[in-house]
């Protein structure tokens, strides 16, 4: 056991040293130990092809392809080709939404495992004695890895040096105290949980830092040995994966319903068996929208890819619905509003603290330091580090770190020798000061905090005295176009609330520069309220200055009890909880913790609060066009069986063959409904208020679906109607049926595309429904016009024919474009 051995053996028994491993050694472990990763068990391709047919609506057309395939034998009729048509083609559709729905879910398991790479862990390590970064995966025994506060620890390791270093060992042991860890040899055989001077895979740093030297990586791990934590992890189902298998249970009840009737009806008028047989397919072909699970998958994979080209990587699928019925969101300061790229702008020796000046200062700042040259480091400490370093300031070599800097001491005081440096939050650091002017000091710290700086105060104790040397301003401007963006949220009825850990003076002066209005607090302040008074006084509070996490968890609960849609945002190990507990967790990918990524459900690539705008955008964008497929989609199915069930009802022949039917299901509307998954986002789609996240997928679409459904039926009814009565051969009459009811539906996909007029947002500005509407169109001109009309059961069209067809169609497109004109609630 490496706990019982000393820390210099450790490094020696590992062939390493304190300047960690050697360029060849890295390339012979790398082939003796492969990477540092738990192999993913990835999914049966037979399982995933199978799993394709696990749904409603599918059970629903196996049972029309089982009747299809009984009808030649139950009418007695020869074994042809043509009397397996139907069969055929219902079996090739279930076999090609089979196909495609495999094929997006191996994309999207391969799109997940990229995202994974994107967002790997990271670690930092020396190797050829100097520091660099590396992905987790990479770690190989022998490595010296750096660990603070905030991280993951991502290998088995044996302790080599730290300051105040603590880990939660939860995920192993279950014990959820952090425990206190050693570099000191242990003597005997310990359980993990005794191992004081080792770290573990999946343990989190919650205090302090450290160094290790790595034991075990991989499955050699612990966490490695455990099978449960290798088991494969599930996506939760999602809202709208819930609302589409309610549809589908809807669908299926409508055919259950209406087979029921057919017989009914059948057995009254004593129809033929095989015609009832007949009319059943047809209507379970009908009731079913063949194109839909494919379609929404599609546009929710897009909408994905979409949001990762916004800097935004989603992690959970329901967080792209969750996003646009969002009110509030409650952003952190440093680095989401501003840039996080802190630089000293002022100092001052005021105070009591002209002894030294701004030398002394700037060797506090780079000594009481945990960051290393030029940037590695947290963005704060970077600053004072390049500051120190612009003075030319010595760095002394941190003998101890007696205090590390925390949310909840806000300071940090390092041994140099016989001396202490300290720095931290100016309130603080001059109660620990023996000789200083207070009321100067704070009077100038509020100076440059209305000025929209962060201000750190420096100090020394030496000789049992703590003396107090100045204050250094830091300039941290916020990123470009963030006013912008928080007006836009503004106008989409979603409110900002600024947090930060700054000063309130502060807060105040850059929620003024980005154009957040409201009241401020003080996490003091707020600790003293009840969660009533929480509750009231967040009616016109927007900024919170000097919080700790868990602050944030009221607030969070606060909001949330008042029924608002709070988008959270933050960065350290702490805000975890917070981050999970949110209607939408934000965690920032660039300065972020992996604890607080992985409670997350989107990660910002770039720290910025407008990405959130934009996602919140996007969000909205892909639920208004998922809304707009499903009415499209639906809207066919609707006429298809009122046509059906009427013509039955009033024993007229079939005006569509079940084929007819398949066809304009998935080949007419398939592709114009995937294209207007990609529709862009309406004009207004930032001006309206955020959505009732517990609304129907349908709210306020009934009555175009209705009217558009009952419209198409009237015309396909009428005009087949018309024909057969005037003797035009049934034949010729579904042919002619069937392509009023293409150019219906090709015409339609404009319509549905907006509610705004065609021609303010631009018949051709959607490409991809030009290319959509064109093909379906070809295809349905070589079912007519090639060998395919026979197995069709078509027939050729002449010019009158095709003109009339074209008016008719026309005329619904034209009637629904006048209808937008009229005054509407909902629009």
């Amino acid at each position: 056991m490496y706990a019982n051995l000393k820390a210099d053996d450790v490094l020696s028994r590992l062939g390493s040293s304190l300047d960690g491993l050697k360029g060849p050694q890295i390339k012979k472990r790398r082939e003796e130990f492969g990477f540092n990763e738990l192999p993913h068990k990835k999914r049966s391709l037979v399982a995933l092809f199978l799993r394709q047919f696990n749904d409603i609506l599918v059970y629903i057309l196996i049972g029309a392809l089982a009747l299809s395939i009984a009808m030649p034998f139950l009418a007695g009729h020869a074994l042809t080709f043509e009397s397996f048509l139907d069969a055929i083609v219902i079996g090739a559709i279930l076999i090609l939404n089979a196909v495609l729905g495999f094929v997006q879910e191996f994309k999207a398991e391969e799109a997940i495992a990229m995202l994974q790479k994107l967002s790997a862990p990271h670690v930092r390590v020396r190797r050829n004695g100097g520091e660099k970064i590396i992905e987790s995966r990479e770690l190989l025994p022998g490595d010296i890895v750096i660990i603070e506060a905030g991280d993951m620890v991502s290998a088995d390791g044996r302790i080599i040096a730290l300051s105040h270093l603590r880990v939660n060992e939860s995920s192993l042991t279950g014990e959820h105290a952090a425990v206190s860890k050693e570099v000191k040899m242990l003597r005997g055989k310990m359980p993990l949980a005794e191992q004081h001077n080792m770290v573990f895979r999946g343990t989190l740093v919650t205090r302090g830092s450290g160094e290790y030297v790595v034991t075990s990586t991989g499955l050699h791990t612990e966490i490695g040995k455990i099978a449960k934590l290798v088991s494969e992890t599930e996506f939760p189902e999602t809202p709208l994966q819930r609302r589409m298998k309610k549809l589908g249970q809807l669908l299926g009840l409508v055919v259950v319903v209406l087979s029921a009737v057919v017989v009914g009806i059948g057995y009254l008028k004593a129809m033929p068996f095989m015609d009832i047989v007949l009319i059943g397919v047809s209507l379970a072909v009908s009731a079913v929208p063949e194109g839909l699970p494919a379609v929404v998958t599609v546009c929710l994979a897009l909408g994905v890819r979409r949001m990762v080209s916004k800097n935004a990587l989603v992690r959970r699928l329901d967080s792209l619905e969750t996003l646009g019925a969002v009110t509030v969101i409650c952003a952190d300061k440093t680095g989401t509003i501003t840039e996080n790229r802190m630089k000293v702008k002022k100092t001052w020796t005021g105070g009591g603290g002209k002894e030294g000046g701004e030398d002394l200062i700037a060797e506090v700042m780079g000594s009481c330091n945990r960051a290393q040259w030029p940037n590695l480091g947290d963005p704060t400490e970077v600053g004072l580090l390049r500051f120190a370093h612009d003075r030319k300031a010595k760095r002394l070599h941190i003998d101890n770190e007696e205090v590390p800097f925390t949310s909840e001491s806000k300071y940090m005081q390092t041994r140099h020798g016989r001396k202490s440096y300290i720095k931290g939050a100016p309130e603080v650091v001059v109660r620990l000061c023996d000789s200083v002017n207070k009321k100067e000091v704070l009077d100038k710290n509020d100076e440059f905090a209305r000025k929209g700086l962060r201000v750190l105060a420096a100090a020394i104790k030496e000789g049992g005295k703590t003396k107090f040397l100045g204050l250094v301003a830091m300039e941290d401007p916020p990123h470009q176009g963030v006013k912008e963006a928080i007006e836009s949220a503004k106008h989409a009825g979603i409110r900002t609330i600024m947090i930060t850990g700054d000063n309130i003076i502060t807060a105040k002066a850059i929620a003024q520069q980005v154009g957040i209005e409201g009241d401020a607090m003080t996490g003091q302040r707020m600790s003293t309220l009840s969660k009533k008074d929480l509750k009231k006084a967040l009616k016109h509070v927007s900024i919170f200055a000097r919080v700790s996490p868990s602050h944030k968890l009221d607030i969070l609960a606060a909001l949330q009890s008042k029924g608002e849609i709070v988008a959270m945002s933050g960065d350290g190990v702490n805000d975890a909880p917070a981050l999970k507990g949110s209607h939408v967790g934000i965690a920032m990918g660039k300065n972020g913790t992996e604890v607080a990524r992985e409670a997350a459900s989107i990660v910002l690539a770039d720290d910025h609060y407008s990405t959130i705008v934009n996602a919140v955008r996007e969000g909205r964008r892909i639920y208004d066009n998922i809304k707009k497929f499903i009415v499209y989609l639906l809207r066919a199915n609707f006429d298809e069986l009122l046509l059906i069930m009427t013509v039955l009802i009033l024993g007229l022949p079939l005006p569509y063959l079940p084929i007819h039917i398949l066809w304009i299901n998935l080949m007419t509307d398939g592709l114009p409904a995937l294209a207007l998954g990609m529709e862009k986002a309406e004009a207004d789609i930032m001006d309206r208020p955020p959505r009732d996240p517990n609304e129907h997928l349908l709210s306020g679409e009934w009555g175009r679906l209705v009217l558009a459904g009952f419209f198409a039926f009237a015309l396909a009814f009428v005009f087949f109607l018309w024909q057969i009565s005037h003797g035009v051969e049934l034949i010729e009459a579904r042919t002619t049926t069937f392509t009023l009811a293409v150019l219906f539906e090709l015409f339609l996909a404009f319509n549905i595309r907006s509610r705004r007029p065609i021609w303010k947002i631009g018949f051709f500005s959607n490409k991809w429904l030009i290319g959509a509407v064109c093909v379906p169109l070809l295809l349905h001109l070589a079912l007519l016009y090639t060998p395919l009309s026979t197995f069709f059961r078509l027939v050729p069209l002449d010019l009158n024919q095709w003109g009339l067809i074209f008016l008719l169609a026309f005329s619904g497109f034209a009637l629904f474009e006048v209808l937008k004109l009229v005054p509407s609630k909902s629009r």
